[in-house]
């Protein structure tokens, strides 16, 4: 008796060690969770202020009947396209999940890797999936890519445009694989706490990710050139001193292989930022030019691109516990084995797509924010108003972007703010006939 009574604080205490390690063990993880989804929210809410742009204007104060009818033209088809193309990414996943037909399919995949091989069956189905809806849409893309061509936007041969489609789906497969076998290694190892490791894992991958885009993935698509000297690149110097300079590297992307659409971006981390424009871009005067560079310098003085990592690991945070609820609910019923069950994997893919283009308007809410921002630096760094104006009615004409869409498609696609509300923002700003037509 004595010997069980002294036994009985002993496996106490060896619980309660048991206890400490493992708490100590996942202290860290969980502050690191609690910082990047911190620093997350910080980096959208605390971040220079956009201006109010208010209702979007008419956009025939601005633009003249003719373009605004060849722009509806090209505009309204493409709309629907979108919506069925959208409606076709929800549903292919949300079908495979959960129909009979999809899941012998996705039990098929598993089969064939073998179900202990749980992480590399989940990448298999998750490639699956991505092929299959990318194969669904396909009719839609390849309307979208000759309607481009009916009204000269894109200058490219099927062949051309059928080798970057498979070249985006590819890096989108590969992708998602990596997500999925990543995810379900912790799940499989640490099942109540994969959570906490996969949050801040994803981060550093969206941080590297990130980084290297510049070097790895735009390559796939442009190539780039350093800017030539000549008048642009003087317009240009003047703007970048009067900016305090960058350490950017300024590109020139041969998009007119492709394209006759304007366009320039800010990219990359550290060492690895540049400023890119459209060599098509390089038809613009070159004052409008410095505008655009300015605007994108506003970007990368806000450190957009940063932002933009820390809002979509905290982002990562969100779809993890949407994983965890409804795999932890379909554990409860029955439906699966764990949550690293790999012959619900397609399950997982679905809810990852579902909440990725659900969140689309506020994704989009975001970037408008950001743009609107960048916007208003770049006319007080220069104070061009006319330049500015001239810039937006030339992209509305060269891309035929819609001046003042409908608000539903604004709310839910455009990560920049309208051409009509940017014009009334710079006639606001600048005076009343600052660049009036």
């Amino acid at each position: 008796m004595a010997r069980n009574v002294q036994s009985a604080p002993a496996a106490d205490d060896a619980a309660t060690v048991t206890r400490d390690r493992l708490a100590g063990g996942i202290a860290p993880w969980a502050a690191a969770v609690t910082s990047i989804l911190v620093a997350g929210i910080v980096a959208v809410i605390a971040r220079p202020l956009a201006p109010d742009l208010g209702p979007v204007p008419d956009a025939q104060l601005w633009f003249d009947a003719a373009l605004l009818r060849r722009i509806a033209a090209y505009q309204q088809p493409l709309r629907l396209a979108g919506v069925i193309g959208t409606a076709i990414e929800l549903v292919v996943p949300v079908v495979i999940a959960v129909t009979p037909w999809g899941r012998a399919l996705v039990a098929r995949v598993v089969d064939v890797v073998g179900s202990t091989r749980a992480a590399r069956a989940a990448a298999a189905v998750a490639v699956v999936v991505v092929v299959v809806t990318a194969a669904a849409g396909l009719p839609v893309d390849l309307w979208a890519y000759g309607h481009a061509r009916a009204f000269g936007l894109s200058t490219q041969s099927v062949a051309g445009w059928a080798g970057d489609r498979a070249i985006e789906v590819s890096v989108m497969a590969l992708g998602v694989a990596l997500v999925l076998a990543v995810g379900y290694a912790l799940a499989r190892r640490w099942p109540r706490h994969w959570i906490l490791l996969a949050v801040p894992l994803g981060a550093l991958a969206i941080a590297a990710t990130t980084l290297a885009a510049p070097l790895v993935l735009e390559p796939l698509r442009y190539d780039t050139t350093p800017l030539p000297d000549g008048p642009v690149r003087e317009a240009l110097t003047a703007v970048l001193e009067a900016d305090g300079g960058t350490d950017a590297a300024l590109l020139v992307a041969d998009a007119s292989r492709r394209t006759t659409r304007q366009n320039a971006y800010v990219s990359g981390l550290a060492g690895t930022r540049r400023i890119v424009l459209f060599d098509t871009l390089l038809e613009r005067r070159p004052e409008e030019i410095a505008l655009i560079v300015a605007h994108e310098l506003a970007h990368e003085r806000n450190h957009d691109v940063l932002r933009g990592v820390l809002a979509g690991s905290a982002g990562l945070l969100v779809l993890c516990l949407l994983v965890e609820l409804v795999v932890c609910r379909r554990i409860r019923l029955g439906l699966q084995r764990e949550r690293a069950d790999p012959y619900a994997a397609g399950v997982v893919v679905a809810v990852l797509v579902v909440a990725l283009l659900t969140s689309s308007p506020v994704i989009a809410w975001t970037s408008r924010r950001a743009e609107a921002a960048a916007d208003l630096g770049a006319l007080q760094l220069t104070g061009a108003y006319r330049d500015y104006c001239a810039v937006q009615r030339g992209l509305v004409e060269r891309n035929l972007s819609d001046p003042a869409p409908p608000t539903w498609a604004r709310l839910w696609w455009w990560s920049h703010p309208p051409a009509a509300s940017r014009l009334e923002l710079a006639a606001r700003l600048g005076g009343d006939d600052a660049c009036r037509p």
